[in-house]
């Protein structure tokens, strides 16, 4: 006798079902590696501003001698309560305001009997006591002795250019309270003026 295998069949339900689990499971699948490999698409745009520029200040100082009177006159024979004047303008060479410091000092046995005071005026100097256009001038800084460590002069603010100089006069005189023991000694003068930049401005207009 012949036995026969019993026939098994799958109905179309069922298979249905399967083609759809197989086509999810690689549709998962091919979803986690399109994901992995970065293949999904996207779109960038980019546009850069205009740009502009930024640059640095100058600072720069010039100290000119004035009324044919500079500072490297020498002046001998003086005596207790004698004074002398000397004319400097004082220029913003750098390319922004800055604000200006002098310093006024003396070597020498008669630093401390020498005392000074400084003036500026709108226009030139002429000689003589009111020589800013028959006034005294306005006074720059304090008056007081010139010492080997100087004296300070605060100049202010001056802007740049050759239209914003400063005409400065010094007056000099040998205190009238100088003692004896200093006949026949010396001393040299000097002026330094420094130009200090200070930032910490908004600049965002310019």
């Amino acid at each position: 006798m012949t036995t026969t295998e019993p026939h098994t069949s799958t109905c179309p339900a069922q298979r249905a079902r399967r083609r759809r689990r197989a086509v999810a499971a690689l549709l998962a699948v091919g979803g986690v590696t399109l994901v992995g490999t970065g293949a999904l698409a996207s779109w960038n745009v980019s546009k850069d501003a205009a740009p502009s520029s930024v640059a640095a200040a100058t600072a720069a100082v010039e100290v000119l001698p004035a009324n044919g009177m500079p500072l490297t006159a020498n002046i001998a024979n003086l005596v207790p309560g004698d004074f002398f004047y000397r004319y400097v303008d004082v220029r913003n060479d750098g390319s922004t305001a800055a604000a200006f410091t002098g310093l006024v000092s003396a070597t020498g046995a008669l630093a401390p009997w020498l005392d000074v005071e400084v003036a500026s005026c709108p226009s030139a100097w002429s000689t003589g006591q009111l020589g800013c256009a028959g006034a005294a001038g306005t006074p720059v800084g304090a008056a007081g002795t010139v010492t080997a460590t100087g004296r300070a002069v605060d100049h202010g603010t001056i802007q740049p250019g050759s239209g914003a100089v400063q005409r400065l006069r010094y007056k000099f005189t040998f205190n009238s309270t100088a003692p004896s023991d200093v006949q026949a000694e010396s001393s040299t003068l000097s002026i330094r003026v420094t130009s200090t930049l200070v930032g910490g401005r908004d600049r965002t207009g310019g």
